[in-house]
């Protein structure tokens, strides 16, 4: 139960640094679906995406090879040396993951803008049966007793590349031949610096929240309980209860890609009434999803020990967390389609004062609550 608890802690701290910098540079989906127009603007915002990703690889390798992880894990988190060293090893080896994802996403974004949904949802379906068919696979290797840190790490690898592959394909195919070899819409790096930013940094500061939870929690803890089982359980907490209403995010999209017409393409577009309509109907099923998940005695339990695997006494302490997690719906479901609504008008800038009331409330709560 030890072990499992503390490549839980490891993995989970590593991928919640690794997700950061995913989140981030994933945004580059908005440039796809708003900024390509031709293909001097696909390969001018393909070379930025390329450079960017390839800069996070380098950071991260420079934190798990250097005592700047340590800091960072060890000292900061205030986790023991064993799960420490599990951590900066996970990092390690899901350095280059970030750069696959954002290749990905880069060329989903396009694939929406000529409303090729279908692709992007196929591709993401694939992503999430190849970790399972990954997992199913390596639980039957020696690689479960000798290393079991490498089996969620392969199994996040392999449903990242066969993503990659669908949907860049899918790209080269249908909708590479349409797009012009001439420039048809001046597109700058300083014009794709001005849409990005603001969208990075507010959804950077949104990926931060989590680490700088896991740390605090895992201070508070240190002096109280258990800073590792702390860490465990949020560790459990996030991925099941993301589950219901994580995927209302990919609302965002659809205004950009619904509402505007496309060269070449018959498709209508979509009137705003009827894509609030959606909107709404989607949030209301999420919202019912989580209470009858979160909220319903025993339901939680039995999901986290029978379903996931985890330990019965460490998913009893998931159950409170999780009830919180129904109430997220709420927001998310606002925020994503008025996020896509300024991405359709090019008024990203509008989202900026968001982080500094993000980063107070977070900070805020985090030092009260524990009191």
């Amino acid at each position: 139960a030890a072990d499992v608890v503390e490549t839980l802690a490891s993995f989970g701290l590593a991928y919640v640094l690794v997700k950061f910098f995913v989140g981030v540079l994933g945004e580059v989906r908005q440039a796809g679906l708003v900024l390509v127009h031709d293909r001097p603007s696909y390969y001018k915002i393909l070379i930025c995406t390329l450079v960017g990703a390839s800069s996070v690889v380098v950071l991260l390798i420079i934190i798990a090879e250097t005592k700047l992880g340590v800091l960072l894990i060890q000292e900061l988190h205030g986790v023991t040396p064993s799960v420490s060293k599990l951590t900066t090893s996970a990092i390690a080896y899901l350095s280059v993951y970030p750069l696959i994802d954002a290749i990905s996403w880069y060329h989903a974004g396009i694939l929406l803008k000529w409303h090729h949904s279908t692709v992007v949802g196929a591709g993401s379906l694939a992503d999430i049966f190849a970790q399972i068919f990954a997992v199913a696979v390596l639980l039957y290797t020696p690689l479960i007793c000798n290393n079991a840190l490498l089996v969620p790490i392969l199994a996040a690898y392999a449903g990242v590349v066969t993503r990659c592959i669908i949907v860049t394909m899918a790209y080269f195919i249908t909708v590479y031949p349409l797009l012009k070899k001439e420039n048809t819409v001046p597109a700058s790096i300083l014009k794709l610096i001005s849409f990005l930013s603001p969208l990075m940094l507010s959804l950077g500061i949104h990926r931060i929240s989590r680490p700088l939870v896991n740390l605090l929690v895992a201070r508070f803890a240190a002096s109280k309980c258990d800073a590792t089982e702390a860490v465990a359980v949020l560790t459990a907490t996030y991925p099941f209860g993301h589950l219901p209403y994580g995927w209302l995010n990919q609302l965002k999209p659809v205004s950009p890609a619904f509402q505007k017409e496309k060269p070449g393409k018959s498709a209508p577009v979509i009137p705003g009434r009827a894509i609030g309509i959606f909107c709404f109907a989607v949030f209301t099923f999420s919202a019912t999803m989580c209470f009858i998940l979160f909220w319903i005695p025993g339901v939680s339990v039995a999901i986290l020990e029978h379903v996931i695997g985890v330990p019965h006494q460490l998913a009893v302490l998931c159950v409170d967390p999780l009830k919180l997690f129904a109430f997220l719906p709420f927001a998310v479901g606002v925020r994503a389609p008025l996020v896509g609504w300024l991405t359709l008008h090019h008024q990203t800038k509008l989202i900026l004062p968001s982080v500094p009331v993000r980063v107070c409330t977070i900070l805020a709560l985090l030092f009260a609550l524990p009191h």
